[in-house]
Parts: structure tokens; C-alpha cells; sequence
């Protein structure tokens, strides 16, 4: 008798915490693409401070990270050991368009977005080297980036997918295309930043607050291809575990298709 009065409060909590959650979101026909953009950007400030753990969607603001390794080749070896990422419950949705004839959407973001926490980073290569005289470059220790105003675009193919009895959307992200620009500035701080056994923190940040916008431009790709996975992956875990009935109010079956 416990147990099934358990599962029937485990049940409930499940319902209520997932219609609580779609109660919140405008419902759109779906040609307004201005409502569109609303209830995209309801979702994530909602789904950011709380998260949707029952459908296996934690808060993502602020966003844990840990043991996250870039390598950018011939130039520098980047992990952020333990991290946290805020500011995302924030971004602005500039605009949203979607069509449904060619199946293909776009996404227009701004962001204030500050990174902080440990890091590990070594370079020997003959690039870093012309700003370092010469001499290996390594680091452990707190870092910490400030980005104001990033504006992102991401163009992506969808479609409308039958699903057990219900319709949901599905992101083909294989020819996703994204751009990206900052708008404001970035900050860089670090600390334990040595050049040839030299503790060089501050010397080191001067040069890259200096010169953000040529490391952004040079360097930032592999940083914002990491970004945009992360994007894409939350925006399809909303759209695979809420069905695209709770938000539009059109009939989808037409446009629904088996694959």
C-alpha cells in the first residue's frame, strides 16, 4: 500500500510540475512569429532558473560545467576544470522566424554571458610565442570571462514529427548555420599565469583586454561551436518532451509526418 501510494504521488508531481511548467508558455497560431519568439524566450528564462527534472531538463542558469577541454590547433590547449555559466536566463530573443513550406527556422539572440571558475592552459606554439618573447606559456588557477552583448544567429532545418499519438518538433541541426558578433566588449581576468616559469597574470590580461576583439575574431570559433551545441541540445530537449499542441494552437496533423 506504500508503494502504490508513493508512485501515485510520484505520478502526480510528475503532471503537475510538467503542466505547471506549459500553462506558463504563450500559445501561438503558427504563422505569428512574434508570439513564437515570446514563447521561445518564455522558455528559457523559465526553464533556466528551474529546470524541468522530471523530463530530464536541469536549470541552466547558472549552468555547471566541468572538465571542458578546447584546442585550438597549433596555438593553445584550453580545460575549464569546474565552471559556471550565467546570465542565459537573461538573453534577449531578438527574433524568431520559422516557415512552415521549407521547413527552416532562424534564431536571433542577445546575451550578457560571464564564465568563471578554474582552469588549465598551456601553449608552446610559435604564435603565442611572438607575444610571449619566446617562451612557453602555462596556467592552473581562477579565471573568469565577461561578454556583453553577444548577438547570435542560428539558421536550422525542423519538422514536424508523429510521436506516441502526439506531434513534436524535430531540430535537424546537420545543416545548422550560426553567426555571431559582440556587440559590447569582453573582459578576460585570470590568475597562476605564467610565461617561462614567470607569474605573468596581470601582463598577460592586459594584452587580451587590449585586444579581445582580434582573439574573438581569430580564436572564438571553437568557443561558440561549443555554445551552439549546447544551445541546440536545450532547445530540442523542450521541443522532444513537450508536444507541439501546448504550443500552437493550429492543427499539426497535416503538416506531421512518420521519421
Amino acid at each position: 500500500m506504500f508503494l502504490k501510494k508513493s508512485l501515485v504521488l510520484a505520478f502526480t508531481a510528475f503532471v503537475l510540475c510538467e503542466s505547471g511548467f506549459v500553462e506558463q508558455l504563450p500559445k501561438c497560431k503558427l504563422s505569428d512569429n512574434e508570439c513564437k519568439r515570446g514563447l521561445i524566450e518564455s522558455a528559457l528564462r523559465i526553464l533556466a532558473k528551474t529546470g524541468l527534472p522530471e523530463k530530464g531538463i536541469p536549470k541552466i542558469d547558472p549552468f555547471s560545467i566541468h572538465n571542458v577541454s578546447l584546442s585550438i590547433p597549433d596555438v593553445i590547449d584550453l580545460t575549464l576544470v569546474d565552471g559556471r555559466v550565467k546570465g542565459i536566463k537573461d538573453c534577449a530573443m531578438n527574433k524568431f522566424t520559422a516557415s512552415i513550406e521549407d521547413e527552416h527556422a532562424s534564431l536571433e539572440m542577445t546575451c550578457d554571458i560571464t564564465i568563471k571558475g578554474q582552469y588549465k592552459v598551456f601553449s608552446d606554439s610559435p604564435f603565442i610565442k611572438t607575444f610571449s618573447g619566446g617562451e612557453t606559456v602555462n596556467g592552473e588557477g581562477n579565471g573568469k570571462v565577461k561578454i556583453d552583448k553577444i548577438f547570435l544567429r542560428f539558421d536550422f532545418d525542423y519538422f514536424f514529427q508523429n510521436r506516441d499519438g502526439q506531434v513534436y518538433i524535430k531540430c535537424k541541426n546537420d545543416k545548422l548555420k550560426y553567426n555571431y558578433d559582440v556587440k559590447g566588449k569582453m573582459v578576460f581576468y585570470a590568475d597562476n599565469l605564467f610565461i617561462g616559469g614567470k607569474e605573468s597574470s596581470k601582463s598577460v590580461m592586459d594584452v587580451m583586454n587590449q585586444n579581445w576583439k582580434f582573439l574573438m575574431t581569430t580564436f572564438g570559433k571553437p568557443f561558440m561551436d561549443k555554445s551552439t551545441d549546447f544551445i541546440m541540445e536545450f532547445l530540442q530537449k523542450l521541443f522532444d518532451v513537450i508536444p507541439a499542441n501546448n504550443m500552437f494552437e493550429d492543427d499539426l496533423s497535416k503538416y506531421a509526418r512518420d521519421e
